[in-house]
């Protein structure tokens, strides 16, 4: 596979005013020896620099909910919270206040408004919690995650409900995480190495990127409307034995998430190329290989991952309802794309795009963003190799006028 590389060119008037760095994020960590006049200062809030896209924080950073028109009803949407913790016992809560009106009549009800609260370390994914290593998550459906494996735990919450996340990681030789529901202890879900050969996280080498050595709050939501609480004064009843997730500030075990760059310090990435010709593949090993720059990738074939609807993305049933859920991603792909032209992070487009127009029309919102172009041609017999591979998988078949 071959790729370019180079700046797209625009019309005078969609360019920036002043030549780009490049790209940036601060990842700030707390410094204990200046716990005191920094906790006064710090609040812990959701952080709106490292969450979804349709994600909506307000009322002073502790109300939040997903974006559930059309289409983004069938999407999960997550966030963590600014400050993680690499030590101690401390734990937090979050109140489903509300239900999003939705129009699902193909989902069952009890998997129309649901919401995952747990931890993860800080380079994690924030659309995934529970469905990888380092990630733990309790849902509305009574079921434990954690690595992709769902189990049965606890009870059902939803609307009206408080559910507080304790994290113990003074525990030796393994942590613990557990969870209550409206003041009533349900159990430890999960015992799990927080050490230097698990999760890395204590009594471990500080990586360069600090957010990496330390375990967040995490919510993942779908339809619902949540308010958190991390300290007393925002209601949170904590756990006999636990403290507020804020008292980590002054106890010197708190670790900052990241935070927003400048916009013009930030780029997005353009893959031009034609389907099943490797541009997801490369692109996915670019966000790997930087993880400094906290990519953020945005495609129609990614929102469908998104939106995990059960049985529409199976392999025997994908190419019947291709159409349906087409039009869906595409309409949450417009939205996604113009909120991510006002967000100060960077982004990979990855589309075929091999159309001018629909470059200029996708990249005239990025106005301030360095502008990148990634050509991937592959050689013909290894695109038609790919191509029966993707029509066996999904029953997409080439289109043949972009041959």
């Amino acid at each position: 596979m071959a790729t370019a590389k180079r700046e797209l060119e625009l019309p005078d008037g969609d360019k920036p005013e002043s030549v780009v760095k490049k790209a940036k994020v601060d990842d700030p960590v707390s410094d204990s020896s200046a716990s005191g006049p920094r906790s006064q200062k710090q609040r812990v809030v959701l952080n709106p620099a490292d969450c979804d896209l349709d994600f909506d924080i307000e009322d002073n950073g502790l109300k939040s909910s997903g974006l559930h028109q059309e289409g983004f009803a069938y999407c999960w949407s997550g966030a963590r919270a600014n400050v993680g913790i690499n030590g101690g016992k401390y734990c937090f809560g979050c109140k489903i206040v509300s239900t999003q009106p939705v129009d699902m009549e193909d989902t069952p009800p009890d998997q129309q408004h649901v919401c995952r609260v747990g931890t993860s370390r800080g380079d994690d994914p924030v659309g995934k919690l529970g469905e990888t290593e380092q990630s733990f998550g309790f849902g509305g459906t009574g079921k434990f995650s954690h690595g992709g494996n769902f189990l049965n735990f606890g009870e059902k919450f939803g609307v009206g409900d408080t559910i507080i996340c304790a994290i113990d990681l003074e525990s030796k030789p393994l942590a613990t995480i557990g969870f209550a529901k409206n003041g009533k202890w349900l159990g430890t879900a999960k015992q799990f190495d927080a050490g230097s050969n698990g999760l890395g996280v204590v009594d471990s080498a500080v990586k360069e990127r600090q957010c990496e050595s330390a375990v967040f709050p995490h919510i993942l939501l779908k339809n619902v409307v949540v308010v958190m609480q991390f300290s007393v004064e925002q209601g949170l009843i904590p756990v006999e034995g636990y403290k507020s997730w804020v008292s980590a500030l002054d106890d010197g075990n708190s670790v900052l998430g990241p935070t927003f760059c400048n916009m013009k310090d930030c780029e997005v990435m353009m893959m031009v190329g034609l389907p099943a010709s490797g541009k997801t593949t490369w692109a996915e090993k670019w966000v790997k290989d930087h993880p400094e720059k906290r990519y953020i990738l945005l495609g129609t074939n990614l929102i469908l991952e998104q939106m995990k609807v059960p049985g529409l993305l199976r392999k025997h049933n994908y190419s019947e309802r291709f159409q349906c859920l087409m039009g869906r991603a595409n309409a949450i792909f417009d939205v996604l794309l113009s909120r991510a032209s006002r967000t100060p992070r960077n982004f990979i487009i990855d589309q075929t795009n091999v159309f001018k127009s629909a470059r200029k029309r996708k990249l005239r919102l990025f106005v301030n963003f360095r502008k990148i172009a990634v050509v991937v041609f592959p050689k013909p017999e290894d695109l038609k190799i790919r191509s029966v591979k993707r029509f066996k998988e999904m029953g997409k078949e080439q289109i043949m006028f972009c041959l």
